[in-house]
This record gives C-alpha cells, structure tokens and sequence, in this order.
C-alpha cells in the first residue's frame, strides 16, 4: 500500500504535515515532486492529500456501477447557447 503526504525538509529532516501512523524506525521510500516557480506564484494546486480513510472512499466511490441521474442527462441532451448557431434552440 502506497500513502502520499506533503512534508516540509529542515534541518535535514522530513516533517509531515500530517500525522503518519508508521512503527518506530519504518523503512519507507520517499518521491519528492517539487512544485515549479510558476505554479506556485499563481496558486495552482497540482496535488491533493486524502487521509486513507477518505482515500479509500474515494477509490470506492470510482469503483462503485455509474449512478443515473436525470437531471444530468437532460443537461446535456439539450441545446445550449453554445451549441450551433448560438440561438439556443435545437
């Protein structure tokens, strides 16, 4: 099993920022992805954390048989401003 988490490096060290539930002494493997200069100067989120239990709620909810929703289909099925010559009208 794979957990991602953000951590700050200090002082030689990698803190997480969240709690870590691992066994004293845990050998882990760590991938640092670093955030370009231009993404953080605008605010751009490229990643998001999940504790596991969301996590896995998460996976389920992707795993679960597609739910119909009618009101979904009817949005789409019907003509917009955007479609055609922009009248709105099918």
């Amino acid at each position: 099993m794979s957990t991602q988490l953000e951590a700050v490096y200090e002082n030689g060290v990698f803190r997480p920022l969240q709690p870590v539930h691992l066994p004293d002494k845990k050998h882990v493997t760590v991938t640092i992805d670093e955030e370009s200069d231009a993404d953080a100067a605008a605010g751009i989120q490229v990643h998001f954390t999940l504790p596991p239990d969301r996590w896995q709620a998460f996976c389920d909810a992707l795993d679960a048989p597609p739910r119909d929703l009618p009101a979904l289909r009817r949005l789409l099925r019907e003509a917009s401003l955007f479609d055609g010559d922009g009248s709105g009208i099918p």
